[in-house]
């Protein structure tokens, strides 16, 4: 201890803030240990205000502390994290109060709770002027393996708050980054909730995970955030949802179909994904009319990811008739999780031509067992061998994943997938 004592007081500053910050969101935690260390530790620690600029919301956690960690950042913004699930609703909203004296110096909040809801409309400030991240998950309350004996059912997905987030009076003039998951948008908010996106012109990266809980969302316009680069909408519940958003710089677009989505209206949507080039359309293979809708939208996509892990329906199999059919022409990487053969594959690469550099496919006649439809595998070995031996692109290829990772290999569905076969972008059964 005698040697760290003759270190200069400037480097051993850097050292602990360091080892805080190694520790982020628990920095503050490791700093108040640390200066118990010794006097000059502990000094040192309490006159870095770097050590104090990250504060996790915990169980137990004291106000009355936050407020000392306050003030030991001196004027340096701060982040804030509400991650602990364990965490009452009452302490997890009394920390932030605390904390709230200080919202102007927000850089980023994350909260990750199942009272999510509640703590956006109660206790997240309505102006942060610095705020720069902002994001809100509603998550599932876990339970401990050994008490699920006790509890008759399994706890619920955590109740929608009757308390609205009040979205049309929220300003985060500096706000880049929003992501917000299982936090309902009712239908009769559509319109506060466009107006708040509207007057966060600055956001660059957008993410929409879960906040449909109906199909009545016809937006009452179309909202444009020019610097925005990357979207994600996961879980649509109508092509409208497309509608809501025109980003004339968008680099990055993912959409995920809600799984009960059976019947696409298309919707006019060719200006507002134009300029994406990185596309992931995950469970459109059930609905050919959405792919198509979505896949004309963005002319400019080099790399396009389709994910599927539903292949039961009758429409399952017209992702490769589709992008024969409706050529992207500057497409030089193509993922497919879900395709049907591996021959089906070979006829959409000689389709781009040398304009590919990547294939990847998961494919539903790899490896299948020996009860599998495919009673004579020479053709697909033959395809493998010639996707193989392409020196224009790189190939990676395995077997289809099912909906719970694991290899599909259903019998039923073998049988179903025998009777099938795609003509002009429509999959029919054959008599």
């Amino acid at each position: 201890m005698s040697h760290v004592q003759g270190i200069p007081p400037e480097l051993l500053s850097y050292i602990l803030e360091l080892a805080c910050l190694s520790e982020t969101p628990i920095q503050t935690q490791i700093a108040a240990i640390l200066g118990r260390v010794s006097r000059l530790w502990r000094e040192t620690v309490f006159s870095t205000p770097a050590i104090w600029t990250s504060f996790y919301v915990a169980k137990g956690g004291d106000p009355k502390n936050i407020k000392a960690a306050l003030l030991r950042s001196g004027g340096l913004l701060v982040d804030v994290h509400v991650v602990d699930e364990a965490t009452k609703l009452k302490s997890a909203l009394e920390q932030l109060i605390a904390l709230a004296e200080q919202s102007s110096r927000w850089k980023s909040l994350e909260v990750s709770h199942p009272n999510a809801p509640q703590l956006l409309a109660k206790a997240i400030p309505l102006v942060m002027p610095e705020l720069r991240s902002l994001v809100v998950k509603a998550t599932f309350q876990r339970v401990s393996p050994e008490l699920m004996y006790f509890y008759e059912a399994l706890p619920e997905h955590p109740s929608t708050s009757d308390v609205s987030p009040a979205w049309k009076n929220r300003m985060y003039s500096s706000l880049r980054y929003l992501d917000l998951w299982d936090i309902e948008v009712k239908p009769h908010e559509t319109e506060d909730f466009l107006d708040f996106l509207e007057a966060h012109g600055t956001l660059e990266r957008l993410a929409l995970r879960k906040i449909w809980e109906a199909d009545e969302y016809a937006p009452p316009r179309t909202v444009e955030l020019p610097h925005l680069k990357e979207l994600r909408l996961k879980g649509i519940p109508s092509s409208e949802i497309l509608r809501w958003i025109s980003a004339p710089s968008l680099q990055t677009l993912v959409v995920e179909k809600n799984s009960q989505l059976r019947y696409w209206t298309p919707v006019d949507i060719k200006s507002n994904y134009a300029t994406a080039t990185n596309v992931t359309l995950i469970r459109f293979s059930t609905a050919p009319d959405a792919l198509l809708n979505v896949l004309s939208a963005v002319p400019l996509a080099s790399e396009i990811k389709l994910v599927s892990t539903d292949f039961r329906s009758r429409n399952s199999f017209c992702t490769e008739s589709i992008l024969i059919e409706h050529r992207l022409p500057l497409l030089t990487s193509l993922h497919i999780q879900g395709i049907t053969s591996l021959p089906r594959l070979k006829e959409v690469v000689e389709a781009y031509g040398e304009s590919l550099t990547e294939v990847r496919a998961h494919c539903l006649d790899l490896g299948l067992p020996e009860e599998s439809f495919m009673e004579d595998y020479s053709e697909r070995d033959e395809v493998l061998g010639w996707l193989k031996d392409q020196e224009a692109f790189k190939f990676d290829v395995d077997h289809s994943l099912d909906a719970f990772g694991g290899r599909y290999r259903c019998h039923e569905d073998q049988v179903c997938r025998k009777k099938m076969f795609c003509a002009g972008g429509s999959c029919q059964i054959s008599v």
